[in-house]
C-alpha cells in the first residue's frame, strides 16, 4: 500500500547481505522488480563486497553508500550525499545494537513524515557475538531491543501524541523485525 501511494518513493536499505551464505544483493534485486519507480539507496560496510557487486550488475539502478552505520562521521556523509529525505529506511546491516542505534539516531530524523523505518534481526542483539561492537556513547552492555520496549511503553502510557522522545506514531514488532512510522504532517500539525 505505502509504494502504491508513493511510487516514486525514496527508499534506503543498510545491508548488502555481503556476510550471507547465499552472496550479496537477493534483497536489490527484489526491491528493484517491486518498486522500479523508487528512488533506491543501498549502504554496505564492505568496500570489495560493493565492488563486486557492482561489477556484476547487482547495483545497476542503485545509489551505494560505503561505510560503519556505528560511525557517526559515515552517517554524516550518507545523508549528505542522499540529501536524506527518506520515505522507507531498511537497517539490515550489522545488528550490533550500537550500530542500530547510532543509525536510528541519525536516520530518523531523516525519513519523512508518514514513512517507515525497518529495523530486522533485533533478536540477535542480545546473542553475545553481537554485544561486542560499541562506541564512546554507547556500551557493549546497551541492548537495542530493551530501548524499543522502553519507546513502547512511553507510546501506551503517555498516548504517544504527547511523548517528547521521537515523533513515532506506531510500532510494530514481530519475531526478529520491528518497524516504526514516523507521525504524517496531518497529526505532527496537530500539536
Amino acid at each position: 500500500p505505502y509504494y502504491r501511494r508513493n511510487p516514486d518513493m525514496k527508499m534506503f536499505e543498510i545491508g548488502l547481505g555481503c556476510d550471507m551464505n547465499y552472496g550479496p544483493g537477493a534483497s536489490v534485486a527484489l526491491w528493484r522488480k517491486l518498486f522500479p519507480q523508487a528512488e533506491l539507496w543501498e549502504a554496505e560496510y564492505n568496500a570489495t563486497c560493493v565492488d563486486f557487486a557492482t561489477k556484476q550488475g547487482m547495483l545497476d539502478g542503485f545509489n551505494v553508500l560505503v561505510g560503519d552505520q556505528g560511525n557517526n562521521q559515515t552517517l554524516d556523509g550518507w545523508i549528505e550525499k542522499s540529501g536524506g529525505e527518506f520515505d522507507v529506511i531498511i537497517d539490515d546491516g550489522g545488528h550490533h545494537n550500537c550500530q542500530i542505534m547510532a543509525s536510528f539516531a541519525k536516520l530518523w530524523p531523516t525519513v519523512k513524515p508518514g514513512g517507515l523505518y525497518f529495523i530486522e534481526d533485533v533478536a540477535v542483539g542480545k546473542w553475545m557475538g553481537y554485544r561486542k561492537y560499541k562506541t564512546a556513547s554507547c556500551p557493549r552492555t546497551f541492548i537495542f531491543s530493551h530501548l524499543l520496549q522502553d519507546w513502547v511503553d512511553d507510546l501506551v502510557y503517555q498516548g504517544g501524541y504527547g511523548s517528547n522522545k521521537w515523533d513515532i506514531h506506531f510500532m510494530f514488532c514481530q519475531n526478529e523485525a520491528c518497524v516504526l512510522g514516523k507521525k504524517p504532517l496531518a497529526i505532527e500539525s496537530n500539536k
